[in-house]
């Protein structure tokens, strides 16, 4: 996995990955995936931010429900399949 400022690179990666299995260094190919922020208006993602909210007690946990977490997330009652539909 990757962010999306790598998606230049993937020419090279690509080119590296072949030599190297042609080689016999690896058993199959590898796959690099890119993928982007997500950018949710009204929600802190900040990694820092939501640590201090943390650490600051003014939430139970990484898992109280108005986290953006997963586990927070699931604790509001949403299933695994729809945040699986959602990404």
């Amino acid at each position: 996995l990757c962010t999306l400022e790598f998606e230049d690179h993937r020419p090279l990666y690509d080119w590296v990955a072949e030599r190297v299995f042609d080689a016999g260094l690896v058993d199959r190919l590898p796959r690099q995936i890119e993928f982007s922020r997500l950018n949710l208006k009204y929600t802190v993602l900040s990694k820092r931010k939501l640590i201090k909210l943390v650490e600051d007690k003014h939430v139970t946990g990484w898992d109280d429900p108005r986290m953006p977490t997963l586990s927070g997330i699931r604790r509001r009652g949403v299933p695994p399949a729809a945040i699986r539909l959602f990404c």
